[in-house]
C-alpha cells in the first residue's frame, strides 16, 4: 500500500491501474463532473411502425426538451430487397407547414410519419424532427445509420424478454454490440 499525492491510501494494484489509465490515450474520464455530462444534440429513434414504438418517441421528446437535441425517426422497410440502396428523407421546419413539406415519395407510410411528427409537436417537442426510411435488414440498416449519422444517443424498443435465450438473440442486443454510442432500450 502507498500514499498518493492526495494523501489517500491505494493498494499497489490500484496504483498500477491508475498509472496505466493515465497513460492510455483511449481512456475516458468517467468521474462525475460538469465536463463529463453528455449532451444529446442528435437523437436517433428506431421506429418499427408499431404502436409500442410511440413509447420511444415519448422518451425522445422528454430528452429533447431537456437537451434541446434534434430527433430523427428511422423506419426500416423490410421485405423490399429488390429496392436496394433506397432511402427517403423528410424533416420539419418550425416555419414550414407539414402540408408544404417537400416529399419525394407519397403513400400511407409517409402520411403516417407526418402524422407522428404532428403528434410530437402537439406533445410539446420544440426541436427539429426529421424522419428517414431505409430499405433492408433492420439490424444492418440501423447500425449503418448510426455509423453515418453522428448521433449522440439511440432509442431502441425491446419486447419483454422472458428468457435468457431470447435476450441473447434479441435485435436490440445485436444492434448494441455493433454500435459505439449510448443506447436507451425501452420495453
Amino acid at each position: 500500500m502507498s500514499v498518493n499525492k492526495e494523501n489517500k491510501y491505494t493498494s499497489n494494484d490500484e496504483e498500477t491501474n491508475l498509472k496505466s489509465k493515465d497513460s492510455d490515450a483511449t481512456y475516458q474520464n468517467s468521474s462525475i463532473s460538469i465536463d463529463n455530462i453528455p449532451s444529446f444534440n442528435k437523437i436517433l429513434i428506431a421506429d418499427d411502425g408499431k404502436d409500442e414504438s410511440n413509447k420511444l418517441i415519448n422518451y425522445a421528446i422528454s430528452l429533447s426538451r431537456y437537451s434541446g437535441g434534434d430527433l430523427l425517426i428511422l423506419r426500416i422497410l423490410e421485405g423490399m430487397d429488390n429496392m436496394e440502396d433506397v432511402s427517403v428523407e423528410g424533416s420539419n421546419d418550425e416555419n414550414l407547414d407539414v402540408k408544404k413539406m417537400n416529399r419525394e415519395v407519397k403513400g400511407e407510410v409517409i402520411d403516417e410519419m407526418e402524422t407522428k411528427i404532428n403528434r410530437c409537436k402537439e406533445a410539446g417537442c420544440k426541436s427539429k424532427i426529421s424522419y428517414k426510411f431505409r430499405v433492408g435488414n433492420a439490424i444492418d440498416e440501423i447500425v449503418s445509420e448510426v455509423e453515418e449519422g453522428n448521433y449522440d444517443l439511440i432509442l431502441l424498443r425491446s419486447s419483454h424478454l422472458d428468457s435468457w435465450m431470447k435476450s441473447l438473440f434479441s435485435d436490440a442486443r445485436k444492434i448494441m454490440s455493433n454500435i459505439n454510442i449510448p443506447a436507451l432500450i425501452v420495453q
